[in-house]
């Protein structure tokens, strides 16, 4: 993130809510401009500027970059892989039961941080660059 360029305000909620809203170019130029006044045969087109500039295009493509990461990181601890921690910690932690809940605590935050014992995942931040590096 450090070679990418900076953008106003509005351009990092367009890249925010272009990301957060599943790469809809429409809605997130609604949200990121006033558009009050503006057909939306006139949004689509700015929308579709934004897309194509340079600055915001590699905003996006580091976004998109980034949640395929935070993707493949959480398939890479599989609930699989949890059962087989919790497996290897009760065998080695029979006789200590503070070491048991310690140890059963930290698979739990690992399953929880990989999907496995969530309902949702809510991605928060004061801007572009903070939800950037929280799915990092």
């Amino acid at each position: 993130m450090e070679n990418l360029p900076k953008l106003t305000e509005q351009q990092q909620n367009f890249v925010l809510n272009y990301i957060i809203n599943g790469n809809n170019a429409t809605n997130a130029y609604k949200s990121a401009y006033r558009c009050d006044n503006m057909k939306d045969e006139s949004i689509n087109v700015e929308a579709s500027k934004m897309l194509k500039h340079p600055k915001i295009s590699l905003w996006i493509k580091q976004a998109n970059a980034n949640v395929q990461e935070v993707f493949e990181d959480e398939i890479k601890y599989s609930a699989k892989d949890c059962f087989e921690e919790l497996e290897r910690i009760r065998d080695k932690t029979e006789d200590s039961f503070k070491t048991v809940n310690t140890a059963l605590k930290a698979v739990e935050l690992k399953g929880k941080l990989a999907g496995h014992f969530v309902d949702k995942h809510q991605v928060t931040g004061g801007n572009l660059a903070d939800v950037l590096n929280q799915l990092k």
